[in-house]
């Protein structure tokens, strides 16, 4: 038998607990901001943060201050929903955080608009 709205659905329901602060595990700070998420939502949409949970035990995340904290939150919010909606403008900032968390997907599209 086979659902085929499960996927979509369940990373609703996961965005929907990040939204609430509910059963975040881990905290990560960029710019002066704190985003709760959930370990293994972020280390199953990026490499970067596999890599980076993998070798931590805590349960907070200190990113490098050159990311920006609204292509970061853009980010995030693509990995709860599959959706990513900014101006042209704002496409190279997400287009530099996609790269860095090593999110090649995100970076192969945002490449092909500019």
């Amino acid at each position: 038998i086979s659902f085929p709205q499960h996927a979509a659905a369940l990373l609703e329901s996961l965005n929907r607990l990040r939204l609430e602060g509910k059963f975040c595990d881990v905290s990560v700070h960029v710019g002066g901001r704190v985003f709760p998420a959930h370990k293994s939502v972020l280390a199953a949409a990026s490499p970067f943060f596999h890599d980076k949970l993998l070798l931590q035990d805590g349960g907070r995340l200190l990113l490098p201050s050159a990311i920006d904290p609204d292509a970061f939150e853009g980010l995030l919010h693509l990995i709860y929903s599959g959706r990513l909606t900014l101006l042209l403008e704002a496409l190279p900032g997400h287009l530099l955080v996609a790269s860095g968390l090593q999110m090649w997907h995100v970076v192969d599209q945002c490449s092909e608009i500019l």
